[in-house]
């Protein structure tokens, strides 16, 4: 098992904690953020412990320029929110996007703070400092690119109260070749969130490539928005009539949301590439809300600074579950909620934690996508009195919130489970094998870590065991299991400093056969594309390449050598039609562009087996003189023979695909894309 990590802060937030595909991880710690990165492993030194496997960057988000955050006057009754115009700004929620949206290819980092600002951090420079790239409270002002002094309705919509990063959005392949499109691999990247004027808003992000301003490296366009009637119930508790209720109901917020996975639909319109749809979950006061988003993938037209090959529709619609849902979503609720499903799911469970417990409503395929509409669905909840008692905390904490949920799935057996914990430190796993669930929750392995680190804690400080520990996360990646937890004593007023504030980050896994070992828990996956022969990998670069840097070429000279390179290979190297016809385009593209001779390039992609000759000198000082490979030895032009060799025109030969520089690049841009 991983070894525990000591960490010297204590989180702000439930859900603080939150696991990167790439294997980092982010905890919410008042104005910080920390972000642990497995370190480079080393043979030579001993096995590491504790914090010695982690490095850990402290990122202060909670500072913001005049031109990211106007100075917010003083409001009116109505629109005024102490969070936004007294708050100093701590970390309320953090969460990592899907991989695949910042440079390389990599996960961002969405934070939300107490202003109720939402910002994307990544990354940036040599020194890979983390940097603030984006806000995105921008795109609801008036004018998003000189955000002004706002007021009323207005400022309210503004105001993002939550946020969740939708499962990515994978778009059909489109190119012939075995590489598919960016939007194919890594899928169309979307973000919900909800604000103060009680919207809930689809979201799109993109990353641009070259774009007009350095300082703006990602594009945010809003899709579709969905707003709570005024006249829909929000808390349900108080007396009919009552001042209380009065109140509450006018002040209430949507306070969460989750997007459930994305399933295909079959109809479609005429200009769409693809559709697919999901259900939205909101909490709006303690009410949970369902509805559906229905999003339509259409060609897109090449824009400068955007490489997308997609363009996105989507709208925001009641969800003919709604009517039906009535009975279980009146339960008030408490807490973050997840949806669990497999890659092909039968079916789709929605877990919701309630003031007593959690709620688990398995929804078939057909009733999820709104095909169909039964009479009623298999809900069952879970009282956490019950829970408590079996594992011998009693019936007092019962009404204790869950602070923490994550989901296992095991692609091997099609193993399914829900991890749960609560804020006294109840740990709960529920087995979710299709649409039945498990008969009875038992006990995780991470909750005897906990018990194991608090009985320490305990005999440390001579507590006699009035001690209690506080779960504030969980998140898990590849079948283990994180967990970040306090220690609190119990019979007395404690007092502390912030020198004095710790948290543990704790490792579990209910695998028998989990490896301990932090770099072969982060070791690449086997892929398929291990098997591909020598020709199959140049043939997937060659068809990334081309499908993928075309809309770049405009203003990039290195761009333009890549893609030069790139169709010179598939020329000689590649048999298919469908990649040398996409050559050919590239390379008329490329005259136009540059001004360029390329008519032997360009007659050649019809031949069986061509050659092209070494440029001349005269073609080498012309135009598009960039394109073209040089003899590192005698600087004369250098012929195309095949993929595995290249002679210059004195005769010096190259036992490379081509030039080395050209290489190291293809490679770069490969990665990064």
């Amino acid at each position: 098992m991983l070894s525990p990590v000591d960490l010297p802060f204590s989180p702000s937030c439930f859900d603080a904690l939150s696991w990167s595909a790439d294997g980092d991880l982010a905890i919410a710690a008042g104005e910080y953020v920390q972000v642990l990165t497995p370190k480079k492993s080393n043979a030579e030194s001993s096995a590491p412990q504790n914090q010695d496997e982690w490095n850990i960057t402290r990122i202060r988000v909670n500072l913001f320029t005049l031109a990211e955050w106007q100075v917010i006057a003083p409001q009116n009754r109505d629109d005024f929110s102490i969070a936004a115009e007294q708050s100093t700004s701590t970390v309320v929620g953090v969460a990592w996007s899907p991989p695949g949206l910042a440079s390389f290819r990599r996960s961002v980092l969405a934070v939300l703070t107490s202003n109720l600002l939402l910002s994307l951090w990544e990354p940036t420079g040599t020194q890979r400092l983390w940097t603030r790239v984006a806000i995105v409270n921008h795109i609801f002002h008036l004018d998003p690119t000189a955000p002004a002094q706002l007021s009323g309705l207005e400022l309210r919509r503004s105001n993002i109260r939550s946020f969740q990063w939708c499962q990515p959005l994978l778009a059909p392949p489109r190119n012939s070749g075995l590489a598919p499109e960016p939007e194919a691999r890594w899928g169309v990247h979307l973000l919900m969130v909800t604000n103060d004027a009680n919207e809930v808003i689809l979201l799109r992000v993109r990353r641009l490539v070259n774009g007009k301003s350095p300082s703006v490296p990602y594009s945010i366009d809003k899709l579709a928005l969905y707003s709570m009637d005024e006249d829909q119930e929000r808390y349900p508790q108080p007396c009919c009539g009552s001042l209380l209720r009065s109140a509450l109901q006018s002040k209430a917020r949507v306070l969460s949301v989750s997007c459930g996975p994305w399933l295909g639909l079959s109809q479609k319109s005429e200009d769409s590439v693809y559709t697919a749809t999901a259900m939205i979950a909101a909490v709006f006061g303690t009410q949970l809300r369902i509805f559906k988003a229905t999003v339509a993938l259409q060609a897109a037209d090449r824009v400068e600074g955007d490489n997308t090959q997609f363009e996105a529709r989507a709208r925001l619609t009641d969800h003919p579950l709604g009517p039906i849902a009535s009975e279980w979503t009146s339960r008030p609720v408490n807490g973050p909620f997840k949806w669990v499903s497999t890659h092909e799911p039968a079916a789709i469970t929605l877990a919701v934690p309630t003031s007593v417990g959690f709620l688990t409503v398995s929804i078939p395929r057909a009733v999820y996508d709104g095909s169909t509409s039964p009479d009623e669905l298999d809900a069952q909840e879970w009282l956490l009195s019950l829970l408590a008692e079996e594992c011998g905390e009693g019936p007092r904490r019962y009404l204790e919130p869950i602070s923490g949920m994550t989901t296992l799935y095991d692609e091997n057996s099609g193993a399914l489970s829900l991890h749960l914990g609560t804020m006294s430190a109840v740990g709960i796993v529920l087995h979710l094998d299709g649409p039945e669930t498990e008969i009875s929750p038992r006990k995780p392995q991470w909750s005897t870590v906990i018990e194991d680190r608090l009985e320490q804690f305990d005999l440390d400080r001579d507590l006699g065991g009035q001690s209690v520990a506080r779960v504030w996360g969980l998140a898990s990646y590849r079948g283990v299991v994180a967990v970040l937890f306090t220690r609190h004593p119990t019979d007395m007023i404690e007092y502390r400093v912030t020198s004095d504030e710790r948290s543990v980050l704790a490792f579990a896994s209910e695998d028998p056969n989990y490896s301990a070992d932090i770099h072969t828990l982060l070791a690449p996956i086997t892929s398929a594309t291990e098997s591909w022969s020598p020709a199959d990998h140049r043939e997937a670069v060659i068809s990334y390449l081309l499908s993928s840097m075309d809309g770049t070429a405009e203003q990039d000279p290195e761009s333009q050598r890549l893609i030069y390179a790139s169709a010179c290979c598939a020329i000689v190297d590649q048999k298919g039609a469908a990649i040398r016809s996409h050559a050919r385009e590239s390379l008329q593209r490329l005259a136009d562009l540059t001004g360029a001779d390329l008519t032997e390039e360009i007659a050649r992609c019809d031949e069986e087996s061509p050659t092209l000759s070494a440029k001349s000198t005269e073609q080498l000082s012309g135009p598009g003189a960039h394109m073209f490979e040089r003899c590192e030895i005698c600087d004369a032009g250098i012929a195309w023979v095949s993929a595995s060799e290249a002679q210059c025109a004195e005769g010096h030969l190259f036992s490379v695909l081509h030039n080395q520089v050209s290489q190291t690049r293809l490679r770069t841009d490969l990665i990064r894309l």
